[in-house]
């Protein structure tokens, strides 16, 4: 699988200058960081991968959307897909509800204050055709809580660094979660990674946060 090849879609400028208004509150409270709107699109295209743009109404979970920047970004360029954007914070939940607001996708998103893990034990588990995570936490962490969320040909897309990187390639995905990477790949932008879920996935997992911190996955 590739990463999109496509360019940035065309949008209404001021649209865009409505959600980065939305945000100023949000880059004061640190959670936003201090590039401008365009180079955090730029950044949030290079998740896309060429298959979800063919997809007639993708399911999407952006994973730890925290004031919602990698969530709203894809919906936009995505005008098919469908997001929950997960954080559990509730504050931070609030700010990606504003984003949400200004940039007239209520209809197309949907913003949830809980725990991903909790998410992928129940309604959310293998609800979804793709999931991003831009800044989730500990690699084990993030595959145990987010994987389970995906459906049989689902794929999870992070940034990542070059330890974060090694850290992936280093654990038993395809062992231990019915996953394994399909891709790496490098933009202007960022690095990103992939995983895509090709058989089932324990009914074990994502265990309890008590058992996942004493014997991280992987």
């Amino acid at each position: 699988m590739e990463p999109s090849s496509h360019s940035l879609a065309d949008i209404d400028p001021e649209r865009l200058d409505r959600l980065d208004r939305a945000w100023v509150s949000a880059r004061a409270a640190g959670a936003v960081g201090g590039a401008p709107i365009e180079a955090l699109r730029l950044h949030a295209g290079g998740y896309i991968l060429d298959e979800w743009r063919t997809l007639p109404a993708g399911q999407f979970v952006d994973c730890g959307t925290g004031a919602g920047v990698l969530g709203v970004l894809l919906a936009l360029e995505l005008p098919r897909s469908q997001w929950c954007l997960v954080d559990a914070r509730e504050r931070r939940c609030e700010m990606a509800q504003r984003a949400v607001a200004a940039a007239g996708l209520t209809e197309r998103v949907t913003v949830v204050h809980a725990l991903v893990d909790e998410m992928a034990r129940a309604d959310g588990r293998g609800g979804f055709d793709g999931a991003v995570a831009r800044s989730f936490g500990p690699v084990p962490e993030l595959a145990e809580c987010a994987l389970p969320l995906l459906n049989e040909d689902g794929s999870l897309v992070v940034s990542v660094s070059a330890s974060t990187a090694r850290r992936w390639q280093q654990m038993p995905l395809a062992v231990r979660t019915g996953c394994e990477i399909e891709g790496t790949w490098t933009t202007p932008y960022g690095s990103y990674l992939s995983v895509k879920r090709f058989g089932p996935i324990p009914a074990s997992l994502p265990r309890r946060r008590p058992a996942r911190s004493r014997s991280p996955l992987g």
